[in-house]
């Protein structure tokens, strides 16, 4: 890959100088409580899903379906604030999504749907489902949690792509023929803020144990003053008002134990991400270029971050101070920046105190 690097030698220098005076801030003598301690270490929060997650992962990466495209992602799917795994064997038009859930102290596959290895996720409704495209026609389906599993609520197909061919147009809904109002009265309810997921973490270790001990912690870890912080800094972008489809997340950008948080300001040509991070006198922020679906990859083995466009040019930095000349991803990456709609409910809900 052609690397497309932003930072000049000077801009470079100065930006990681100051983020190192950040870190070396976070170590600087007070008299009183450090606020750039976190309340405890992301290791030593502990969830019951954490072992079998890792299990199913392993035993995957070690099966006949695993491929070198082959991704996966944590999530709370069904409500209940315990999040699920989505294992995406490949990114193929037939390929779907394997869910499982907690049930007990074992990990139970609760479904097996979607398309080109992603499920389509709709909060709102807590369902989910996928919508396939083909030549003059679409079809699909959207499930809801129900009894200790995902089932269909409605399944659609329309050939209305092919009305220019002169075909008769038909619309069904569960398997029956109706009438297009009917049909689009049908699928209203899963037409809210939707999510593609099942393709967020590679397979590697390094994204595996950063998946499993690190990604849903964030919560226990951070002292409630800097939740606040976050809360005030999130919600000033928000009152800002010229936002569209913006996204935010809770990533430790430098593996230091004290998360930042990334910001997608759109999926819009003219979009950046936003990265805020906490340093003595508040949250400072710095912008940076977004990639092609509105927010940046994380390498978690080099703690580089990147951005690549539609012709694969990369732009890269690092939190931490790592080198980024000759940057190549690793097999331990992480999509990140989009996992929360930015709105004032989510807001609240990723930093309950």
């Amino acid at each position: 890959m052609k690397i497309a690097k932003i930072l000049s030698v000077i801009t470079a220098a100065a930006t990681l100088a100051a983020l190192a005076g950040c870190s070396s801030k976070k170590q600087t003598e007070t008299s009183e409580v450090d606020p750039l301690a976190p309340k405890t270490a992301p290791q030593s929060v502990k969830f019951d899903w954490q072992e079998p997650f890792e299990t199913i992962i392993m035993a995957f990466k070690n099966s006949d379906r695993y491929t070198d495209t082959s991704m996966f992602e944590i999530r709370d799917l069904t409500g209940d604030n315990v999040p699920e795994l989505i294992i995406s064997p490949s990114d193929d038009v037939a390929a779907k999504c394997e869910v499982y859930k907690l049930i007990g102290s074992r990990a139970d596959l609760i479904a097996n749907s979607g398309s080109y290895g992603t499920i389509d996720y709709i909060p709102s409704a807590n369902a989910i489902g996928y919508v396939y495209e083909g030549t003059g026609f679409s079809m699909g389906e959207y499930q809801t949690y129900q009894d200790g599993g995902f089932v269909t609520d409605v399944s659609f197909y329309t050939n209305a792509g092919s009305a220019s061919s002169g075909a008769v147009i038909r619309y069904e809904i569960n398997g029956e023929d109706v009438t297009l109002s009917k049909y689009q009265e049908a699928l209203i309810p899963y037409q809210e803020f939707t999510v593609k997921v099942g393709r967020k973490f590679s397979v590697g270790t390094n994204a595996v144990n950063y998946a499993i001990s690190r990604s849903e912690c964030w919560n226990e870890v951070l002292t409630d003053e800097q939740k606040q912080l976050y809360k005030d800094k999130l919600n000033e972008i928000l009152s800002s008002g010229d936002l569209i489809d913006a996204a935010f997340e809770v990533v430790d950008l430098d593996l230091n134990e004290l998360p930042e948080v990334v910001v997608s300001t759109g999926l819009l040509n003219d979009s950046d991400t936003r990265i805020l991070y906490l340093d003595t006198d508040g949250v400072k922020e710095l912008s940076v270029a977004s990639d092609a679906e509105g927010g940046i990859q994380f390498d978690i083995s080099s703690k580089i971050f990147y951005a690549a466009d539609y012709y694969g040019s990369i732009q890269c930095w690092s939190m931490a101070g790592a080198d980024i000349d000759s940057f190549q991803p690793s097999d331990s990456t992480m999509r990140c920046g989009r996992k929360y709609d930015l709105t004032a409910e989510n807001i609240e809900n990723a930093f309950i105190a």
